[in-house]
């Protein structure tokens, strides 16, 4: 993308109007008053002037070139204005007007019309549907909110214009800066990661902050993320199947998989926020370049009840109370009260001074096992509230160790978080939102220089089936029959038990008696879920007993499908010492893996399995393209790897094999991304075997 798409030499406004709270003329004072230098044109034909200034009919009777129109008319008037600025040759166009894909097909069918005429005479589109953009840089805002809190170091992308005016109204209050502040609407051109890109090679700009409700192309997005050494922060509402409904109908378009979307913001070492008041307070944050090296925290608090809140939630984040040295704890003893705690949390009473509340936080600085502060003030009657805010101030200009403010109450500590607030030190009246914040922070900082990007071309490509598969897939989901299946997995080295098909009882016979202990149980084809049509016996050890279960498996199937000689699958038993789960989810179309393919990829879905696995919903997530070291951090984070590594004293399992699988997993997902999901439950894990006993696969267009 240009950079001078956000930096024209004139604009020209069309739906600008006496009306000084109409749309257009909001644009054109907001452009004046901001103080663009280039040349304005007014277009409406009602007026022969407007504020001032000669408007013209149309687009064609300016004489001048124009780089940039920007057009705020109802939608049904868009389209001639385009034609005109297609015939005009201009450079790039702005539509604020909504009514398009966002209300239906109608507005489906005018923004495609309008996306593809403007594409074909390489003309840049931002919108429609969006509030403008501001560039501080240059003084350019061609928005209709209602203040620019002018210039800094942060790009703020949205495809909300809402949620831009929010924030550039709490921006204002607290004299926080934009270098850019970009409203992308629908997006039916420029998108996020174009800006990205722009923003990431700007050297103006220090942090990149997004509120997105869908990804344009998810695989790229987490590409350029990994690559950023710009933090990122992000807020990525849909979570809710009603947020998702809200996501559709306010910009057209289909909400991604919440899980799939977090997880991917994570890969990207995104900062990810839940709210309003948290991306606010996380920008202000970053913008002060002041990160912790570590998980390590010292709470300086003036009361013991806030002191036992704040370890409990950095515990609950994974957060660690910092162990503080031998020498920081002489100097605490040295300087604080014989009746104060000097431990962690410090506790420096509750007629602590400011002098008090400095002696304790220098020491944390000066702590070489502390890697941030928390420092909790209450309001007591002695209390120095500004003179303590003054020396946390001081104290926070003289270090890299960030220190988080948190002064509880409202009325009585307004002045000392007025003044935090005013030198950008972080401060809440909130222990718990504080101790989340500094989680989100800490986590990216630890990780920042330990992204490995791992691309597709990076994983091992075996396809040998993929005619079999093409000729079996179609726009609708269906399951593989489990012979393909098994070809799959043993071509991706993925262990199965030893296995027969068949719908022949004296075949069956033959190779169960050879294989006792066996199971039982309807291909995936006939019946997916085996269990709640007593479709699977387990633990068959004599001919006879064979005998009868075969029967009665045949009759349950035939009562469901109708197949008179259904197929039966017969394998070895392996007694579980855990059942393990592996599924994924394609976000994205069966191109997904190609250069210009869509969409985020597959998901992996990890954790504790059997019939259960709902139940305890210990589940964590991988997106591919991914390395063994960050499977086996998603692995490490399940419940069921405690007992997989050997819980109280009980033996190890074959977790490495277990780690082979979910590797080839991946290797045969990206060689077929026409699979749409899958579901192996379980894989089942021994002390010297992992085999993936229960495989189901779909596939999709």
């Amino acid at each position: 993308m240009k950079k001078d798409i956000f930096s024209p030499k004139s604009i020209a406004i069309v739906g600008a109007s006496v009306n000084q709270k109409g749309i257009g003329s909001v644009l054109l004072q907001n452009l004046i008053n901001d103080g663009y230098e280039g040349n304005i044109y007014l277009v409406n034909p009602k007026y022969e002037e407007i504020l001032g200034r000669k408007s013209y009919p149309d687009i064609l009777s300016i004489e001048d070139s124009i780089d940039q129109v920007c057009i705020a008319i109802p939608s049904q008037a868009v389209e001639p204005v385009v034609d005109q600025c297609i015939e005009k040759k201009v450079k790039s166009i702005v539509i604020i007007s909504a009514g398009f894909k966002e209300v239906g097909a109608d507005g489906r069918d005018l923004e495609n019309r309008i996306k593809d005429k403007v594409k074909a005479a390489g003309i840049r589109l931002l919108g429609p549907n969006c509030l403008g953009y501001i560039n501080n840089e240059d003084r350019i805002n061609l928005t209709f909110a209602r203040k620019n809190p002018g210039n800094g170091s942060i790009a703020f992308i949205s495809q909300s214009g809402a949620f831009c005016t929010a924030i550039l109204d709490m921006a204002i209050a607290e004299n926080l800066g934009f270098s850019h502040v970009i409203s992308i609407g629908n997006k039916a051109d420029i998108y996020e990661n174009e800006l990205i890109e722009q923003f990431e090679k700007d050297p103006q700009i220090d942090e990149i902050a997004i509120y997105l409700e869908q990804f344009t192309d998810g695989k790229e997005f987490v590409s350029l993320a990994q690559k950023s050494k710009k933090p990122i922060v992000v807020i990525a509402p849909g979570s809710s199947q009603k947020a998702k409904e809200a996501i559709s109908s306010h910009t057209g378009s289909l909400a991604s998989s919440h899980e799939t979307v977090i997880t991917a913001l994570k890969k990207g070492n995104c900062i990810v926020v839940d709210s309003t008041e948290e991306l606010f307070d996380t920008m202000k944050f970053v913008k002060n370049k002041k990160f912790p090296n570590g998980k390590n925290i010292s709470v300086i608090t003036n009361a013991g009840g806030p002191g036992v809140i704040a370890a409990d939630n950095i515990e609950k984040e994974g957060l660690s109370l910092s162990n503080l040295s031998d020498n920081s704890k002489k100097k605490l003893y040295e300087n604080l009260p014989e009746a104060s705690a000097k431990g962690n949390p410090i506790d420096v009473l509750g007629d602590a001074l400011a002098d008090r509340y400095e002696s304790a936080i220098s020491t944390c600085i000066k702590d070489e096992g502390t890697d941030s502060i928390l420092v909790i003030l209450t309001p007591q009657l002695i209390t120095d509230i500004v003179g303590t805010a003054e020396k946390i101030i001081k104290l926070q200009e003289n270090t890299n160790k960030p220190i988080f403010a948190c002064f509880l109450g409202k009325e009585d500590v307004s002045l000392g978080i007025d003044l935090l607030k005013k030198y950008n030190v972080y401060v809440s009246n909130n222990i718990e939102s504080t101790v989340k914040l500094i989680r989100k922070i800490t986590e990216y900082s630890v990780n920042r220089n330990k992204n490995k990007v791992v691309e597709v071309s990076d994983i091992k490509i075996s396809n040998k089936y993929l005619k079999e598969i093409e000729d079996l897939i179609t726009d609708e989901v269906s399951i593989l029959p489990d012979i393909i299946s098994e070809n799959l997995l043993k071509e991706h080295n993925i262990p199965i038990p030893d296995q027969l098909i068949t719908s022949n009882i004296d075949e069956a016979i033959v190779f169960a008696a050879t294989k006792f202990p066996v199971v039982i149980k309807a291909t995936s084809k006939d019946l997916a879920h085996k269990t709640d049509f007593k479709a699977i016996y387990l633990d068959i050890r004599t001919v006879t007993e064979f005998q009868e279960k075969l029967r009665l498996l045949r009759e349950s199937i035939t009562k469901v499908t109708r197949i008179a000689s259904p197929d039966i699958l017969i394998q070895e038993m392996i007694e579980p010492k855990v059942e393990f789960f592996l599924g994924a989810n394609r976000e994205g179309d069966s191109q997904i893996y190609e250069e210009n393919g869509n969409g985020f990829g597959h998901l992996l879905a990890i954790g504790q399995g059997g019939i259960y696995t709902e139940v305890y919903k210990d589940i964590e997530y991988v997106l591919l393209p991914a390395n063994r070291e960050d499977i086996l951090k998603s692995l490490d984070r399940t419940k069921v790897s405690k007992i997989i590594d050997g819980y109280r004293g009980k033996p190890k399992l074959a977790k490495d094999k277990l780690l082979d699988i979910i590797s080839n997993i991946q290797s045969l997902l990206i060689s077929y991304p026409q699979i749409v999901s899958m579901d192996i439950n379980p894989i089942i894990l021994t002390e010297d075997r992992a085999v993936a006993v229960d495989v189901k696969i779909y596939v999709k267009n």
